[in-house]
């Protein structure tokens, strides 16, 4: 799978840019963006207002695949976003969220 092999720069997986429209599920449930989705993580854009946890739940919307529910960490926080880390991705998750990474990042020869 693409998704899965290493790009020409030093990212250990391959991004797709987005952004996917997601909801951070903690309380108060938020709506965010997820940018630079990948099978470790993306970067969570919350508009104002950011979660200040260390933890985050998201639902995040896949194209064609649906939505999946993934726990993640925050890496780093920037403006009002947070880079995140997604932590034990389930099979059925991954597969999802690897189908969509290929999906869209499919170039013709």
């Amino acid at each position: 799978m693409a998704s899965q092999i290493k790009n020409h720069s030093t990212r250990r997986f391959v991004r797709v840019r987005g952004p996917f429209d997601a909801d951070h599920l903690d309380i108060p449930r938020t709506p965010v963006l997820i940018y630079d989705l990948n099978l470790g993580g993306g970067f969570v854009n919350f508009g104002e207002d950011q979660a200040p946890a260390a933890t985050l739940r998201l639902r995040i919307d896949l194209p064609r695949e649906g939505p999946i529910t993934v726990n993640a960490e925050a890496v780093y926080r920037v403006g009002s976003g947070v880079a995140v880390r997604f932590v034990d991705l389930d099979r059925d998750s991954a597969n999802r969220l690897s189908r969509t990474i290929d999906a869209l990042t499919e170039r013709p020869f």
